[in-house]
């Protein structure tokens, strides 16, 4: 028996990913481009970062589907023995930031929507009892629901709140 339910996660993932592409297309080239969403980084920058986290969660479902989980590398494993709760996330934030610096805006928004895709391809192939497989802390399903439709979300607020503050400081 699965408490995961398929079709409501690729429900909330299509929502999510709709609502931030939106947000996305109003923006102009300009704005896309501008620093001081988060920090320093850009809409581009944001849309890299997600990218990376979609891609990564895809390639984590075949490696799940295929029995190899254990090649799973991840950040940060809450609550493992022995882990010291070192949390690298903002070292591969900082990476991936680096490896997209030089990429035109075109080519991030572009690998931003394949991510989408291949995320989305990868829980179509994915069944509920891999989601449900626990690995280094948390199960697939959480893994998969954070570096994506979770993500869109929290990424799409930000980007709100920075074009309220524009707004604000413009009037």
């Amino acid at each position: 028996m699965t408490d995961v339910d398929i079709a409501s996660i690729e429900t909330r993932l299509a929502e999510e990913w709709h609502s931030l592409k939106a947000l996305v297309d109003s923006l102009s080239a300009e704005e896309l481009q501008e620093p001081g969403v988060i920090e320093d980084w850009s809409v581009k920058d944001l849309l890299g970062h997600v990218a990376f986290w979609a891609n990564k969660v895809a390639g984590d479902l075949a490696l799940a589907r295929s029995g190899r989980a254990g090649g799973i590398e991840v950040p940060f494993i809450p609550n493992a023995k022995g882990s010291g709760g070192q949390n690298m996330t903002d070292d591969w934030n900082a990476r991936e930031a680096a490896a997209r610096k030089g990429k035109s805006l075109k080519d991030v928004r572009q690998e931003w929507e394949d991510s989408f895709e291949a995320a989305r391809a990868s829980l179509k192939t994915t069944p509920p009892e891999v989601l449900e497989q626990e690995v280094q802390g948390w199960s697939m399903f959480v893994r998969f629901r954070e570096d994506t439709y979770n993500h869109y979300k929290e990424h799409a607020e930000q980007i709100r709140e920075w074009q309220r503050n524009l707004e604000t400081t413009e009037a």
